[in-house]
């Protein structure tokens, strides 16, 4: 038996080649296994069947398009594969690994993902500006967050809502601070994020102990914060932020943005690893409804990358322009867009109502795991 991974090969024709991009965006692997016995055969095409494989078989091989769990749990079949067919189908499945790598962890997103809670310890913030900015509710609120199942919990001491006003760095850090210091002591299996775009507060942030930092900027606007992240291993979310760009935009220009942030990076020599990327829905000059959801529409583009995708999309205005929902009124339709973009390979999100979120992740990870028996 031999085994070829083909989903990035040098296709032969025109449609194969529409064949890899396809499963690129759709995350699927393209498996060929060829010389194979008649037994194998037979051994082959019902698992095939069981794990809801997409094959085609001619007399030299037998090709199947594959998710990563499929194939992944098509290798538990040991009996099937020697030695060496096995270790082919183990370094095949390390190759499309999706990885965040963080201070002293990495974490594997491939088949599940983050749930990365907002704590905005600010007066101002669009969905719940003042409500945890006395320090003992926002203590009350970390701990029903850890309790709930957060993975992440990101401080926040700046809002960015649409016509913000800007804070010093030092009130900011104010701010956010004690939070950092209460999570490292008393949760710390807790992942602590800080979102802030200012060099100051991005550098205590990293001092302090936390383990990624959130810039709506991409960190490209102020060579400091590459200076600061190469000096670093923190984890970085990599935005893109229409409020800096012209509008309309095309998925194209979206693409050329984050190649531009990467290429940054590279040349920095900043593991890519450590790299999320968040399509910025929601932010715009224009307040663009249309463009949002565009960006949502479009969002398997970004699996081109391999790299995690953040979407923050919680509670967010585009519920009231399209369906006129106040602000406590968006939980369902935040839900039913979390799992759309969840199950389009967005691995990261980023919401104000942690338990609803975890079980919508755990009834998403459990269907993709589940099959007939």
């Amino acid at each position: 038996m031999n085994i070829q991974d083909l989903t990035h090969t040098d296709a032969l024709n025109a449609a194969d080649t529409l064949l890899q991009k396809q499963a690129q965006l759709d995350q699927k692997l393209i498996i060929s296994f060829s010389n194979l016995s008649p037994t194998e055969t037979n051994q082959l095409l019902p698992l095939f069947e069981h794990y809801f494989v997409t094959f085609a078989q001619d007399e030299q091989a037998l090709t199947g398009l594959f998710t990563y769990q499929a194939l992944s749990d098509l290798i538990q079949n040991t009996s099937l594969f020697d030695d060496a067919a096995q270790h082919a189908l183990e370094t095949i499945l390390n190759q499309h690994k999706i990885v965040w790598q963080l201070p002293n962890r990495q974490i594997d997103l491939t088949t599940s993902g983050l749930v990365y809670a907002i704590l905005n310890t600010t007066p101002d913030s669009f969905y719940d500006g003042g409500k945890y900015f006395q320090k003992a509710d926002a203590i009350t609120q970390i701990e029903a967050l850890v309790a709930n199942g957060a993975d992440v919990i990101e401080v926040g001491g700046q809002s960015t809502r649409p016509g913000y006003t800007e804070i010093s760095s030092e009130e900011e850090l104010e701010r956010i601070l004690p939070y950092i210091d209460l999570l490292k002591s008393r949760f710390p299996d807790t992942l602590i994020a800080v979102d802030s775009y200012k060099p100051m507060v991005i550098e205590a942030s990293i001092n302090a102990g936390v383990h990624i930092i959130n810039d709506i900027n991409g960190f490209v606007d102020d060579p400091r914060k590459i200076e600061l992240m190469k000096n670093s291993k923190v984890g970085l979310v990599s935005m893109l932020n229409r409020r800096l760009m012209d509008e309309p935009i095309t998925y194209t220009k979206v693409i050329e943005t984050f190649d531009d942030q990467l290429q940054t990076f590279k040349n920095a020599n900043i593991d890519l690893k450590r790299v999320s990327l968040d399509p910025g829905i929601g932010f715009s000059t224009v307040g663009n409804l249309n463009n949002d959801l565009a960006l949502m529409h479009g969002i398997k583009k970004l699996n081109q990358y391999q790299l995690p995708i953040m979407t923050a999309v919680s509670n967010k205005s585009y519920l009231q322009k399209l369906l006129g929902l106040a602000k406590d009124d968006r939980l369902t339709m935040t839900l039913i867009t979390e799992a759309l973009l969840y199950s389009a390979g967005n691995r990261i999100l980023r919401v104000h109502n942690v338990a609803e979120t975890v079980q919508m992740r755990t009834l998403i990870d459990t269907i993709h795991k589940s099959y007939l028996v």
